[in-house]
């Protein structure tokens, strides 16, 4: 999970990439990150809700650094949050390190001092850093660290938006569209009224939709993709 393999991503159910990131309110910030990728800019920190989008764009800045041929990774910090930071250790002369939940292990003071190192070593080196957080630099719990939070305040921040009713509803339907379904309006609009309205909660849908018309070559009607989600919500009976 750590350097050069990309972990499969947990928030959303397809590969993460800069291409099928609906930008929606978030354009600036997508923008930013792909110039990242390019070898611009230094520490930038993204932060927002849970199911904005920031695995999604670390993991697709990740990727396309890789296929630049350059050195990256993606650690993600709140499943790592319990373990030493050492975890952190090795990343010091990568092009580009790409931290996901940063807020989560940094009221330890050996893992903020951690951070702190890997930040200012990839700095000398040259590279770039990509820090994603639920809030922004200066409302951060840290540990009493003031060197760490002065770099955290000065790393440029870009605060990410949920997508509203209207803005998922063009990205269902771009989505779809590269997956070769044509969903009706009624159907975005029964998904939208029926289903939480976070963006990966609605990916995951249209995945199991895609699979189900796939399988039944059926169009996603209404009553059809009724059917495919209702199914897929009931309690499986336990099996001895």
């Amino acid at each position: 999970m750590i350097g050069e393999q990309l972990p499969l991503s947990v928030q959303l159910p397809d590969s993460a990439s800069f291409d099928n990131f609906h930008a929606g309110p978030n354009a600036q910030a997508l923008a930013a990150l792909r110039e990242l990728g390019l070898g611009e800019g230094g520490t930038t920190l993204i932060h927002g809700p849970h199911g904005c989008g920031k695995t999604h764009l670390l993991q697709a800045c990740s990727r396309d650094a890789l296929a630049r041929r350059q050195r990256a990774a993606y650690l993600p910090l709140g499943s790592f949050a319990a373990e030493q930071p050492a975890v952190m250790q090795g990343f010091e002369h990568y092009d580009l390190v790409c931290l996901d939940d940063v807020d989560a292990p940094l009221q330890d003071r050996d893992w903020a001092q951690g951070l702190l190192r890997l930040l200012d070593a990839v700095k000398t080196h040259g590279g770039r850093c990509l820090l994603s957080a639920a809030v922004p630099p200066d409302r951060l719990a840290i540990a009493r660290l003031p060197d760490l939070r002065t770099r955290l305040s000065a790393c440029a921040s870009f605060a990410l938006r949920k997508l509203d009713d209207d803005e998922h509803a063009a990205m269902l339907k771009a989505r779809a569209q590269r997956l070769g379904l044509a969903l009706p309006h009624e159907t975005i609009h029964w998904m939208l009224t029926h289903l939480p309205r976070d963006t990966s909660s609605l990916l995951a849908a249209l995945a199991r939709i895609d699979r189900a018309a796939l399988a039944a070559r059926r169009r996603p009607t209404l009553p059809f993709v009724q059917q495919v989600l209702t199914a897929s919500a009931q309690p499986q009976p336990e099996t001895r």
